[in-house]
């Protein structure tokens, strides 16, 4: 069935990538790197050039997209801990249903506690599986029997859909984990999830504008990734990060001492170079999917009203400091921001970029109001439409970001974990707040660390120890005070002794 094209009210689709840094793109300054669907897609467009994740990791990310909720509001506080019973049927996606849209959600979910459907999403299709209430991102069955069927041995309890080929890649001596997928292209997840979704469109009924998502699961770890692009980029073309193993005076122990650190730490930089180029074109494979649901839509005759958006959940360190992956310590830049393009109908300008700051859960309000959708939803986050439009270039004065962990894990076993429910005696919390100038890094096990982000973009120099900075840093300790007592009473009052000390009292401990 063809779509049709004579609704007023836009289309809306959501492409979404798993751990993409705001630097893998070419128009975003990375020469390595592969992107022409995604650079075209921001030529007529917008980019939002400083668009940040609540939480660098999968779990609580994109339950803040989908809830609009800020991760300490909806507590889906660490991968696999299920959302608020509460907000388990408030996905924001059910203001688009109601107003008359067909939802369609394809690929990996990740919202544990919830689903798709309840979350406002009618035609479903390459779901993950979620065994024990955990849901295993690539883990999808109809696409493990479609390799099973074409001829691959898939592992049977490998959650990454790799064969025994696949898996003896990651732990060649003296090398990085990563390499050629044993999986043809042709058969490969990403493209036949993308597959699936183009047929969730034909599905649609010709009478109802369509609010779209496709959520894969690349470039996320493993790095096995299918021919050619495990080739495309060679090695020697990657520029290491400039603080690729730089910037570790002053860093906190928690940090140097975590497995993010030490995971690749037997490489030599042609191996660091061999895995960043692996990473890189996995995101090229995510770009020519891109690509293809870009070309389906014009063929449709649809571009011109649909917006079409682009966006990942979160980074990876991928070498900077050292560091690859995200998680609970790496409060850094390459881990919480993220490429976010959005095109076509609702855009005023084209090929506009923006240093506005906005979050994930400021996303679907602003589509609500870019598509003239009626929302009313007590949630963290708030529309930027107005910048989308050209009426506007700012939105936040800051961004937050948060990580926990309850009794050492950060990732749970499909239960649900209360805000309340914090023991100081065994829990964590690492908060950190971005403004246009400073970052501001609070560990409560660990030092604070200060950032001027104006010279020391690349977070290579804490300051938060230098005399020099006292001013700053306390400015920075009140705003992040401030911002917890207007949005989470409980953080506020957990952290009020070590961000608002007495003026004669040192805030901090080791």
């Amino acid at each position: 069935m063809t779509v049709s094209a004579s609704s007023s009210q836009p289309n809306v689709v959501v492409i979404m990538s798993d751990e993409q840094s705001w630097n893998t793109l070419r128009f975003h300054g990375n020469p390595a790197a592969i992107s022409p669907n995604l650079d075209a897609l921001a030529a007529g467009g917008i980019s939002m050039d400083r668009c940040y994740t609540p939480y660098p990791l999968c779990c609580p990310a994109r339950a803040s997209l989908w809830s609009g909720r800020m991760p300490h509001d909806h507590h889906v506080m660490g991968n696999w801990r299920h959302v608020r019973a509460d907000i388990a049927d408030d996905g924001l996606v059910n203001r688009f249903r109601a107003a008359g849209y067909h939802t369609i959600y394809t690929g990996k979910w990740h919202v544990p506690g919830t689903t798709p459907d309840r979350y406002g999403f009618t035609d479903l299709s390459a779901i993950p599986a979620s065994p024990g209430g955990i849901d295993r991102g690539r883990y999808i069955l109809p696409y493990r029997e479609y390799a099973e069927a074409n001829g691959y041995t898939l592992l049977p309890n490998n959650i990454e859909n790799l064969t025994a080929a696949d898996a003896e890649l990651l732990k060649q001596p003296g090398k990085a984990p990563c390499g050629r997928a044993e999986v043809a292209l042709e058969h490969y997840l990403e493209v036949w999830q993308t597959q699936q979704f183009l047929a969730a469109l034909d599905r649609s009924p010709e009478d109802q504008p369509f609010f779209a998502v496709c959520s894969f699961n690349a470039p996320h770890f493993p790095m096995v990734v299918p021919a050619p692009y495990d080739t495309l980029i060679a090695p020697e073309d990657v520029a290491l990060p400039p603080n690729f193993l730089a910037g570790l005076e002053g860093k906190p122990e928690e940090v140097l001492e975590s497995r993010y650190f030490k995971h690749l730490a037997h490489c030599d930089e042609g191996e660091w170079r061999r895995f960043i180029a692996h990473y890189l074109g996995f995101c090229a494979l995510i770009d020519n999917q891109v690509g293809d649901i870009v070309n389906a839509l014009k063929a449709k005759g649809l571009s011109d009203n649909t917006i079409i958006v682009f966006v990942s959940d979160h980074g990876d360190m991928m070498g900077a400091h050292g560091l690859v992956e995200k998680g609970f310590y790496l409060h850094y830049e390459e881990a919480l921001r993220v490429p976010l393009i959005i095109a076509g109908a609702g855009c005023a300008v084209a090929d506009s970029r923006s240093d506005a700051l906005v979050q994930l859960h400021d996303l679907v309000p602003t589509l609500a109001e870019l598509a003239g959708i009626p929302f009313e939803a007590d949630v963290d986050g708030c529309s930027f439409a107005g910048v989308v439009a050209g009426r506007t270039n700012q939105h936040r004065d800051s961004v937050l970001a948060e990580t926990f962990k309850w009794d050492g894990e950060e990732s749970g076993k499909g239960v649900y974990t209360p805000l309340s429910g914090f023991n100081p005696l065994t829990d964590s919390v690492n908060l950190s707040l971005r403004t246009d100038d400073w970052k501001y890094i609070f560990r409560y096990r660990d030092v604070e660390e200060l950032y001027a982000l104006t010279e020391d973009p690349y977070e290579n120099v804490n300051t938060a120890g230098n005399p020099a900075y006292a001013a700053p840093l306390q400015r920075m300790r009140s705003l992040l005070h401030q911002k917890l007592s207007a949005e989470s009473p409980f953080l506020a009052d957990l952290l009020q002794d070590r961000l608002m000390p007495p003026a004669n009292q040192q805030s901090y401990h080791s």
